[in-house]
Parts: C-alpha cells; structure tokens; sequence
C-alpha cells in the first residue's frame, strides 16, 4: 500500500510588483500582464486564478518561470487579458499570498481603441446559405443494423433450406405407386375433359395416349419390371410375357395382349399420325385402368418382413433427411457469421471488432455509467468508472496517534487499471513536503512489484484553482498470474497539501490497453478538493 513522508516548509515573502507591456491596445489584442515576486526559497506563493482581472478578459495563463539565487528565488507569473469592447478600464488590484498572508498589487488603467476599417477597399460577400448538417447517430443503431442484416440473412437462409427439406419430404411422402396411378387417370381424365381450342384433334390425342401409357409404364416400372419406362412397347411386353411364365406374377395373357394393342394405338399416334376410331381413346383409358387393377392383384402380397424392412427403411431415410437438415442448417449459419464478420474486420478493423462485439473490459469501463464520490476527509471528489473501495491501512502504533490515514482503492498494480485515492490526516498546521511525498510514492511502488521506474513532475492546478504537484511518468509492472514477468505500465498521480492534511489520487495502467488512457485522462481532470482543512486529528 502507500504511506508518503511528509515535511514542512514556512517562510515570508519580500516583494510582489504587477505590471503590464503595454497601456493602449485595440479590440481583441493581448496585454500581458506581470507578477514579480522575491521571496524565500521555501515559501508558499499564490498567484491569482480565475477572472480576476475584469473588466478585462483572460484568455491564457502561463507556467511561472522560477530562479534561485542561495536562499532566495525570483518568480515570474504571466497572463495574456484582452477586451473586446473600446474604452478606457482600469485592471483592479491583485492579490498575491505569500505563506497566507495578502499582498496587492497597484491598479493599473489601460485604453482600449476601436480598428479603424477602410469599407471602400474591403470586399463585400453575400451571406452564405443555412447547410443542413446531418445529425450524429448512436453506434448502437449502427451495430443493431449489423445484427439485423446478419439476422436476415441467416433467416433468408433458413428459409429456402426448410423448404428444400419439406419438398423432398413431401416427395418421398407420395403415395404409393396403385393409389398414385389411379390418382393419375383420374387427373387425367379432369385435364381432357374439353378439348383445347385452336390444336389440332391428332395433337389432343398424340398428348393424351402419351400420358396413358406413361401412367401405366410407371406403374409397372415400380411394382413388376424396373425398366419399363425406357423399354419399347415390344420389348416391355415380352417382359411381362416372360415373368408370367416365370411365376413371377399371375397376370392373364389376355391382359398382357390389351396392354399391348394399347401401346401399339399409342405409337401409331405418336410416330406415325394417326388418330383412333371414335370412342376408342375413352375404351382404352377404361382399359388401361383394368389392366392397373389387375397387375395389382397379381402381384404377391408383401411379407411380413418385407413390410417391416420398408419401414424401418423409411424411418432410417427420415432420420438421415433431418440430420442432413440440422448439419446444413449450422454450416449455413456459421459460413454466414463468419463471412459477414470477415467483411465487417475488412471495414472496420480486427480491434474494432474484437473490442465490441467479443468485448473489452476497459471498454465497458469507459463506456459504462460512472460515480461521482466523495472520499476521506476533507473530501476528495473525484470521477471513477467503479465506486472505490476502502481499504484499512496498517499504521505503527508510534504513528497511530499522529495521523489518520483513508485509502480507497479499485484493481492492484497487478491488474490492467488501477485507482487509488489517499487521505492523510496529521496534528498541527504543518504542510507536507510534497518531494517527501513523492519520493515515499515511488518507494511504495517499487515494494509493490514495479520496477525500472520513470518519474517526472510538474506543478497542477485544478479547474476550482486548487495547486499540487503531479507526478507522472512509465515503468515495468508485475503480471497478475506471474509476478517474474512484467509489461509496460504508465502511472500518474496528484499530490495535495493544506495545512494538516496530504492528499493524493493515483492511476496506473498498462501500455496495451488503449482505453485506459482515456479513463486516467478522464479521472485526473475530474479531481476536485474540499477547502475544510481540519487543525487536530480526530
């Protein structure tokens, strides 16, 4: 944990003189206005902060440059004012603290004159039209339509596969080959029932014995001779001819010679032209029925094993249909997601894809709700993605009575981010000595694991006008799983002092995480401080 040293340091100032490098300007150009203060190396100088120097505007203030001759120092303070009104105006007295005592500088009139702007020789231009600007979306639509266009594809395929899977279902649902050829004639005779206008009658009738005899050919090339549709009429009769006297199906010659004659008609319409008698294609399709029902009555009926051998083939063909189905369902749908991830990682980067749809833990951080908290007292408020817990710090007993120290933490110095905010209280209106402080910071570091460390410092001033000291710099930190092994780390930390009272927030973070800077950058400009400075420890 970390436990600063802390020192003290009182002294008096000697001289403060403001001045200004020049008393007549126009609208909007800068003066710079100057503190020079001689004082003791060790005192505490306060320049002012703020719009203190109204009627006049400031626009910038600048690092107080430091010279030290033996005990003594020179600082000079500088901060460009403008005004953008003419007139005369008179910059007030300003109040420097020196080791808290109040010193003012004189007042000081300044002339501000208007620019004098020759209109003949300006160019005059007509007023641009307004420009629409489009508004900014949210990236949550953005990714949402991502969703919904992998969501549509991935249905639109779904879809047209079920589909496919219903209709070879549905085919090998097809009834069978007696009921079918039936089903057929009949269908057939509904197709002819009224001759189509405008076709020749040799045509109606060519057409018409072509699907009688494909009725009947197909039936028979299912249930008695499997190569009947692409047999010659003499050749499939010759068949039936043979399995008759073979036993293979008790069918009449009588029957087999009807066949025959109704095939013959149908080549001779087909090939040569010619058209029956009248009445004669209406005898032969009651034929052509008689002839189905009675192959299906000479056939032998199916065994019992027979049967059961086509249902548990049937059962094994709809199992096979809806493994096929569920397998090209999952290939489909991951060929989809990885094609459209492979698009959106060629638009819009590896990371971009990695840190929001698998997601980034300092992402979340970043992106998530953040808490505003008060912590230790006098209080420091300060932004953080996670409300900072509290941890108790062991203090040695010959220190236990001369300070009071709250420590607030969120991750270690092992993990990818961590948060830490220190209140230290001690008896009397002594100030720290911040250097101390530091110096005792960086020894708590390297005792935690980090090592090769950098360290820099600068004065700070926060938005409310609050000065300290920030620390920053870079070093190898520990790894969570194996403390030999470290990575790149950068750390930052602001360091307070008031009478009685030390206060610091740190942040450290890993190099690789491109977020965390963000989050440091944000937690660091949303420090603020509580000016109650208590005298004893409570």
């Amino acid at each position: 944990m970390i436990l600063f040293f802390i020192g003290i340091g009182i002294s008096q100032a000697q001289q403060v003189k403001g001045t200004i490098d020049s008393t007549s300007i126009r609208i909007g150009a800068q003066i710079t206005y100057e503190f020079q203060v001689e004082a003791d190396a060790k005192d505490l100088v306060i320049f002012p902060e703020g719009q203190t120097f109204s009627p006049l505007e400031m626009i910038e203030s600048y690092k107080v440059d430091t010279s030290f001759a033996g005990a003594k120092m020179s600082l000079i303070k500088r901060y460009g004012l403008t005004q953008f009104d003419s007139g005369s105006y008179t910059i007030p007295r300003q109040l420097v603290t020196i080791n808290q005592q109040p010193f003012y500088t004189d007042s000081i009139a300044v002339e501000v004159n208007n620019v004098q702007v020759d209109t003949t020789k300006q160019g005059l231009y007509d007023i641009k039209d307004i420009v629409e600007v489009d508004h900014a979306t949210s990236k949550v639509w953005e990714y949402l339509l991502y969703f919904l266009i992998i969501a549509l594809l991935i249905g639109v395929f779904l879809y047209f596969i079920i589909r496919r899977s219903r209709k070879k279902a549905e085919t090998e649902r097809k009834l069978p080959p007696f009921e079918q050829a039936l089903f057929s004639l009949r269908k057939l005779d509904e197709e002819f029932k009224e001759p189509a206008r405008g076709i020749e009658q040799h045509e109606i009738t060519k057409a018409y014995y072509s699907k009688l005899t494909d009725i009947v050919r197909r039936y028979l090339d299912e249930e008695v001779y499997s190569r009947s549709m692409e047999s010659t009429s003499a050749e499939l009769i010759d068949k039936l001819l043979q399995e008759k006297q073979q036993g293979k199906i008790d069918l009449s010659k009588e029957t087999i010679l009807k066949l025959d004659q109704i095939l013959k008609r149908a080549d001779l319409s087909k090939f040569a032209r010619m058209s029956p008698g009248s009445g004669q294609a209406e005898a032969d399709r009651i034929v052509a029925e008689e002839i189905v029902k009675e192959t299906k009555e000479a056939i032998p009926a199916p065994t019992e094993e027979e049967l059961m051998r086509d249902a548990a083939y049937r059962n094994a063909l709809a199992k096979r249909r809806k493994h096929r189905l569920i397998i090209s369902s999952i290939v489909g749908v991951f060929t989809i997601l990885v094609l459209a991830t492979g698009i959106l990682i060629a638009v819009k980067g590896f990371d971009f894809v990695k840190d929001n749809f698998i997601g980034h833990p300092s992402k979340d951080l970043l992106e998530g709700e953040w808490v505003r908290s008060e912590y230790g007292y006098p209080p420091v408020i300060v932004s953080t993605p996670r409300i900072l817990e509290r941890n108790d710090i062991p203090i040695p007993d010959s220190l236990r009575t001369q300070m009071d120290m709250s420590t607030f933490t969120y991750g270690s110095l092992i993990d990818q981010f961590y948060v830490v905010v220190n209140n230290t209280r001690y008896g009397g209106n002594q100030e720290a000595d911040l250097e101390k402080a530091t110096q005792g910071f960086i020894s708590t570091l390297e005792a935690s694991g980090a090592k090769n460390l950098i360290v820099k410092t600068e004065e700070y001033t926060t938005p409310e006008g609050t000065k300290g000291l920030r620390v920053f710099g870079s070093g190898a930190f520990p790894d969570a799983l194996n403390n030999k092994k470290f990575s790149p780390g950068t750390y930052e930390m602001l360091l307070f002092t008031a009478p009685g009272v030390l206060q610091q927030v740190l942040v450290a973070w890993r190099d690789d995480d491109k977020y965390a800077i963000d989050m440091a950058s944000r937690i660091i400009n949303s420090v603020e401080l509580q000016k109650t400075v208590p005298t004893d420890v409570k």
